[in-house]
């Protein structure tokens, strides 16, 4: 087996939850493109020049990132798929504990607080030469995702982060014929990360996971459009219209007896 790497997809026994393979981590944004996109929103929101909603944007977008950069990517409920490399290949599939740590291929456990998914193959590298010599270490993160709503296969779903919210509801099925992809929500409690009149923009700009800073336990929820009641509606047309017929029957009657 020497010189093969493979990537396993997250796995669950659980009902509910589905499999899906990562691609990788094209997208992982690094500490350094994180501090810069702090300067460059500080520097927007002190100039004066936005205003409105989109002064709201870049606050929220500031405080995630800020966020992001004290506390790292990973949150309970996070995994990752970590391949060893060395006379033969080993795969092992991590889950982030309560403590933010993980334990991995039987070696003592190695805290991920504070880091980002940019730094992991770093830090499970690091971690993982402590105990072996000579080992190569790949990573694959998944996040843990509800989809909800309008969709053919509702749960929650293992995603890798860089995919973009499009795919992530394919995964789910795809949406069912009344499903409203132009109202979608994505919220963390009550709070909104995605807001429906957002909702538009971010399909066709294609945004990821990350982009969008969806974590663990986050919900996509499609909605349903409003199905119209025909039967409900024809009824109350044909009340509508007894109604005013019967009015035009009385203003002739009362007319005609003015005109007596």
């Amino acid at each position: 087996m020497r010189g093969v790497i493979f990537t396993i997809a997250a796995f669950s026994a659980t009902p509910g939850f589905a499999q899906e393979a990562p691609l990788g981590g094209a997208q992982r944004a690094t500490r350094a493109a994180l501090a810069e996109r702090v300067a460059q929103l500080e520097q927007e929101s002190g100039s004066g020049r936005l205003s409105g909603s989109a002064r709201n944007r870049a606050t929220s977008e500031l405080a995630a990132v800020r966020m992001r950069l004290q506390q790292g990517d990973f949150r309970v409920g996070d995994r990752f798929v970590i391949t060893l490399r060395q006379d033969s290949v080993r795969s092992d599939t991590a889950s982030v504990r309560d403590s933010l740590k993980v334990s991995v291929v039987n070696l003592p456990d190695v805290s991920l607080a504070g880091v980002l998914r940019a730094e992991l193959d770093e830090r499970m590298t690091a971690h993982v030469a402590r105990y072996l010599r000579g080992v190569s270490v790949r990573t694959s993160v998944l996040t843990r995702v509800a989809i909800l709503g309008a969709v053919r296969m509702p749960g929650f779903y293992y995603v890798s982060p860089d995919r973009p919210v499009s795919d992530v509801i394919m995964i789910a099925g795809g949406p069912v014929e009344l499903a409203n992809l132009n109202e979608f929500e994505i919220s963390r409690g009550s709070t909104k990360l995605v807001k429906a009149k957002d909702s538009k923009r971010v399909i066709k700009e294609g945004r990821t996971l990350e982009q969008l800073d969806v974590q663990s336990g986050d919900e996509v929820r499609i909605p349903s459009r409003k199905k119209i009641n025909w039967q409900l509606f024809i009824q109350s047309l044909l009340l509508v219209s007894t109604l005013l017929f019967a009015g035009l029957q009385f203003l002739q009657w009362y007319y005609g007896r003015q005109n007596q």
